[in-house]
């Protein structure tokens, strides 16, 4: 009996994937859905609470960051949460967290409350983040992982079109005025009832709570080894496999990590690669994303389309190919970071996503940078597509990446920490640009498109593959 134990990594790997694997993935990735659809939501709220608030310049910026700042809080101490206290329970806390305070932003009757209730969202949603990654990995086998875990990201884009397709129904279709009637409320601001919808993904709560169950990795790691076999048997069963048990003398016990882990000597350098890359993409993303509404608005490409008699704003319409064209780019990233690695997938997105986002910068209306003439319609608008599809990429192969180079004890202190310094970036970014911005959109755009290249050179230059190790 002795030959057939094995690590909790090599049981996971005997195990096929399945119907277990599919359900998990559709429970996180619903969750990384409805963050990718909270955080976007303030692209399309913010013009209308700029004149609805008289917002200056600067406080635009401030309450369209706001959700940003409150993840970097929701990065750091959630991830640190889940490796002393587990995953499960802090995924359940931080989706009901967003929820609940997407929702109340509802009643915000100004910047500050706006700011406060935004950032409170945030907390949850850089939680969210964290954990879900981690929580997904430690269920995956290592020859599925990367790919898994770029699934899992490519349900952003759904978010994304999701809240478009709220923010047209609240902002434009149902509205008149700006109000919609409502039932004993009376005339209701249509951003209002926008938030308020925004708060349904608490109800995903209650799938968690009936559907999953901790980890096998962090059982193990607390020395709860019956709690993972029990774990690692229901799995076994649902997909129709042989459960094979691991035992005690297989799974080193860990302590409760501390923060300064991850500044270890085994481990200080990638912490720092992939906090840099995690910089680079953030910055980059956010700085060209929040503004994305006003950008296309002032490359003059916006006009409203008559979809079989239904006139819909071009702005929309832009949203829906970009999202869409953004599935290709998961799908592409998914099937590389199994193929030529995590660390070569990850690199060469970053520094493409730089080199297009350099041309649709470089397209827009009254620039001719060195007489390139790459002014026009379909520059700017080929280079806005393809610059999305692999800075998308990017983002899955980024999440498939992290979780890997930190172990079980640190793992969600380490994607915490990482995603915290990205969420730092993601601050700064839309507000440099949103200043820059005023002495043209080719200066303001130029530094984000050089972050993505800088952040690619790092990865390639410093960072380490770990595609095909197991989980440590």
């Amino acid at each position: 009996m002795a030959d057939d134990t094995v690590s909790v990594s090599q049981v996971l790997d005997r195990i096929p994937v399945g119907a277990f694997h599919r359900r998990l993935l559709a429970i996180c990735g619903s969750a990384w859905a409805f963050d990718g659809m909270e955080v976007i939501i303030i692209s399309f709220t913010l013009p209308v609470l700029v004149g609805a608030w008289e917002l200056s310049g600067l406080t635009a910026g401030l309450l369209g960051s706001a959700s940003l700042m409150g993840m970097i809080v929701g990065n750091w101490g959630w991830g640190w949460y889940a490796d002393r206290y587990g995953r499960i329970d802090a995924f359940q806390w931080t989706v009901l967290t967003y929820s609940v305070f997407a929702g109340l932003t509802a009643l915000a009757v100004g910047f500050y409350s706006g700011f406060a209730l935004r950032f409170l969202t945030g907390i949850g949603l850089g939680g969210a983040l964290a954990v879900d990654t981690s929580y997904l990995s430690e269920h995956l086998p290592t020859n599925r992982r990367g790919r898994y875990l770029v699934y899992l990201d490519a349900f952003w884009p759904i978010g994304n079109l999701l809240a478009v397709l709220l923010a047209w129904l609240f902002l434009s279709v149902l509205t008149t005025g700006g109000t919609v009637g409502v039932p004993v409320l009376g005339e209701v601001a249509g951003w209002r009832l926008l938030f308020v919808s925004s708060a349904f993904p608490a109800l995903l709560v209650f799938v968690i709570r009936s559907q999953l169950r901790e980890t096998p990795y962090f059982l193990a790691r607390q020395g709860d080894i019956d709690g993972a076999n029990e774990r690692i048997k229901a799995i076994a069963e649902e997909n129709g496999a042989e459960y094979t048990p691991i035992q005690a003398d297989r799974v080193e016990v860990a302590p409760k990590a501390e923060f300064s882990r991850l500044f270890e000597a085994d481990l200080r350098q990638q912490t720092v690669m992939i906090a840099a890359a995690w910089f680079a993409i953030n910055f980059g993303y956010y700085g060209v994303f929040i503004w994305l509404p006003q950008t296309v608005g002032a490359a003059g490409v916006v006009e409203s389309i008559s979809l079989g008699g239904l006139t819909v704003e071009g702005i929309y319409v832009y949203f829906v190919l970009i999202a869409l064209v953004q599935i290709p780019g998961y799908l592409s990233a998914a099937y590389l970071v199994e193929v030529i690695g995590r660390k070569a997938t990850l690199g060469s997105y970053l520094l493409l996503s730089g080199v297009f986002t350099f041309v649709f910068a470089a397209s827009m209306p009254g620039v001719d940078f060195l007489g390139l003439g790459l002014s026009g319609f379909w520059p700017f608008f080929g280079g806005l597509l393809a610059a999305s599809f692999f800075t998308l990429g990017a983002w899955g192969a980024i999440y498939a990446y992290t979780p890997e180079l930190f172990p079980t004890e640190a793992r969600a202190t380490g994607n915490g920490f990482a995603g915290g310094v990205g969420k730092i970036a993601a601050v700064i970014g839309p507000i440099l640009a949103g200043i820059l911005v005023e002495t043209g959109y080719l200066v303001a755009l130029v530094p984000l498109a050089v972050a993505f290249g800088l952040g690619g050179a790092v990865v390639l230059l410093f960072g380490r593959e770990t595609m095909g190790e197991p989980l440590f």
